[in-house]
C-alpha cells in the first residue's frame, strides 16, 4: 500500500511540475515577444533617426549638383555614386520621394506654398516641386513643398 500511495505522489508531483514547466514556457513566449516588439520599435526608430539625418544631405547635394558645371565630370561622377548609395538605403528600407509634378494636390503628402494662375491646367494640379517630400511604408516623413495651378 505504501508504494502505491508513492507512486500516486510521484504522478502528482510529475503532473505539478509539468503544469508549472508549461506556465514557465507560455510567460517565456510572452516576454520574448515583448522583447521582440520592443527590438522591431527600436529599429523603426533607428531607421527614422537616420533618414531625418539623411533626407537634408540629399537635399543638400540635388541643389549642390544644380551647381555643377558639365565640364566637371570627376565630380559628377562622384555625386552619381553618393546618389546610388542614398537611393539603395531608401530603396532597402523602403522609402520612397514625392517629386511628381502634374498630378493631382494631395494634402496628405504635399505641402502648397504657392499657388500660380492658369486658365490651361486644372485646378489643384501640381506646377512646382520645390522640395521634394518622403514616405516610409505609407508614413509621411515630409511632405513635399509644391506650388499648385490655381
Amino acid at each position: 500500500m505504501s508504494e502505491e500511495f508513492s507512486l500516486i505522489k510521484f504522478l502528482e508531483r510529475i503532473t505539478y511540475l509539468e503544469e508549472k514547466f508549461n506556465c514557465f514556457l507560455s510567460e517565456s513566449k510572452k516576454n520574448f515577444n515583448k522583447d521582440i516588439k520592443k527590438m522591431i520599435i527600436l529599429k523603426e526608430s533607428l531607421i527614422s533617426d537616420i533618414l531625418l539625418e539623411l533626407i537634408p544631405i540629399t537635399d543638400s547635394m540635388e541643389m549642390f549638383s544644380k551647381s555643377f558645371d558639365i565640364n566637371q565630370t570627376g565630380e559628377i561622377e562622384i555625386m552619381v555614386l553618393i546618389f546610388k548609395l542614398i537611393n539603395k538605403f531608401y530603396k532597402k528600407f523602403n522609402v520612397k520621394q514625392i517629386s511628381k509634378t502634374g498630378i493631382e494636390f494631395n494634402p496628405d503628402m504635399h505641402e502648397a506654398i504657392g499657388m500660380y494662375s492658369t486658365n490651361i491646367y486644372k485646378k489643384g494640379t501640381i506646377k512646382t516641386v520645390l522640395q521634394t517630400g518622403y514616405i516610409r511604408n505609407n508614413v509621411l516623413i515630409r511632405p513635399a513643398l509644391v506650388i499648385v495651378y490655381n
